[in-house]
């Protein structure tokens, strides 16, 4: 009879167990299913991101999934290639001038020139345009021609930074900024100066 209680209890104990065991797995992976699977690392290759950024600008910064660089490359550049034909167009409009004034062209060739295109350029009637002198002509060619110059200069730099960037966000994707980096500030004592204090930092990842 104390034999039969023994394993009875035995069994009983092992049954609760039993159970335990399957309520804490259970428990588990309900707590498993509730965490999200961990993304998969997109791994960025500047090459690509560097020639993608060489022949349609704004594709590198697509590519690197830094979407809201892309339209900030596209209007720059929209805006520099309109400002840029502002200028080329004043340019030609003052250089077609010149030429009329070089030719010793009468205002009756210049006034109707200068009534279609000038008043885009400047807030002389085509009369008063007609009667400048060939130096003022020149010195408002020169200065489109300039300001055209610099823009060219200006997109050619704006080109080859959104390459830039593009190329470096792409190396910096594998960049490590985690927890383990900590700046530490405590007081510093100089040991050639034992009457001077100072703070220490010291930087630890």
């Amino acid at each position: 009879m104390r034999n039969i209680l023994i394993l009875f209890l035995l069994t009983i104990t092992s049954v609760s167990f039993a159970q335990g065991s399957h309520k804490t797995d259970s428990l588990n992976q309900g707590q498993d299913s509730l965490i999200k699977p961990k993304k998969e690392r997109y791994n960025l290759n500047p090459m690509a991101s560097s020639l993608l950024s060489t022949f349609i600008p704004g594709a590198g910064q697509i590519y690197n999934r830094k979407y809201w660089k892309a339209p900030l490359v596209w209007g720059g550049g929209i805006a520099l290639y309109l400002t840029y034909n502002h200028y080329n167009r004043r340019h030609h409009f003052y250089h077609q001038i010149l030429i009329y004034k070089d030719r010793g062209g009468a205002s009756s060739y210049i006034i109707p020139y200068a009534e279609k295109y000038g008043s885009e350029f400047t807030e002389l009637s085509a009369t008063a345009i007609s009667e400048l002198d060939q130096s003022n002509i020149q010195a408002r060619n020169d200065a489109a021609k300039n300001q055209k110059q610099q823009l060219i200069i200006g997109a050619s730099l704006f080109y080859l930074l959104q390459i830039v960037d593009a190329t470096v966000d792409a190396h910096f994707q594998n960049f490590d900024v985690s927890d383990d980096i900590s700046l530490n500030i405590s007081p510093a004592n100089f040991q050639y100066l034992p009457y001077a204090q100072g703070i220490s930092f010291k930087l630890s990842f």
